[in-house]
């Protein structure tokens, strides 16, 4: 086990933190102790319902990669730059100034498009996202916010770099669906612990942790045996 994801009471309530006990710990270990935690757990944290599918989705780089891989066909996405036509066609590129947000399209009700709100399933669930996989109905300490919170900013900025990239080499014309005084700059996104990874296990987290963040996760590694 390199992850380790236990209940801890909270001022407002049961909740739940986050340790790492491997530091060579990645992004997918991280999400596999999530969802054994919720399995485990005497009393689930899980409503049971699709609240968390009215909320803004943020996408990560490989968020992306696992859509395009897994429901290309389904999507109707080109062959020649499917990142670019799942971003134009399934998401929402936000940009103000020079700060760009990329999350998930929406309904006109304002419910994640992939939201089956008949049966109120995700209609997407082998490609959900990191926000939606590391998500648990329940309070967390502060670190264990943080740690979520640092892996999907770092993907996106990597996505967003991507999208900055390929629109050039493409030769395409930055699609934006909501622009405000837009002049997005691929200075202001630069490689990061999620470059040139396509799948959450090469995400190494000590790459993308913050060091007093890291420090805090791996808090028991320095604890004498």
């Amino acid at each position: 086990m390199k992850i380790k994801v236990f209940s801890k009471s909270l001022a407002k309530g049961p909740g739940y933190d986050v340790a790492v006990l491997d530091p060579q710990a990645t992004v997918q270990d991280y999400l596999d102790a999530i969802n054994n935690f919720i399995e485990q757990n005497t009393d689930p944290p899980c409503k049971g319902c699709d609240e968390c599918c009215w909320e803004r989705i943020p996408l990560t780089s490989i968020d992306v990669f696992n859509y395009v891989n897994h429901l290309r066909d389904q999507l109707g996405l080109g062959q020649d730059w499917p990142l670019l036509d799942f971003l134009e066609k399934y998401a929402y590129i936000y940009v103000e100034g020079r700060v760009v947000d990329i999350s998930l399209g929406y309904t006109m009700e304002g419910a994640c498009r992939f939201l089956n709100q008949s049966e109120r399933i995700c209609s997407s669930y082998v490609a959900r996202s990191l926000v939606c996989q590391s998500f648990i109905c329940m309070e967390s300490t502060q670190r264990a916010s943080e740690l979520r919170s640092e892996l999907v900013n770092t993907g996106m900025d990597e996505l967003v770099r991507l999208w900055l990239v390929q629109s050039q080499q493409a030769g395409r014309q930055l699609f934006i669906h909501e622009a405000h005084r837009a002049a997005p700059q691929l200075e202001d996104y630069h490689v990061n612990g999620f470059t040139n990874k396509k799948s959450y296990q090469e995400v190494l987290l000590k790459d993308i942790c913050s060091k007093r963040l890291w420090a805090s996760l791996t808090s028991e590694l320095k604890k004498p045996s």
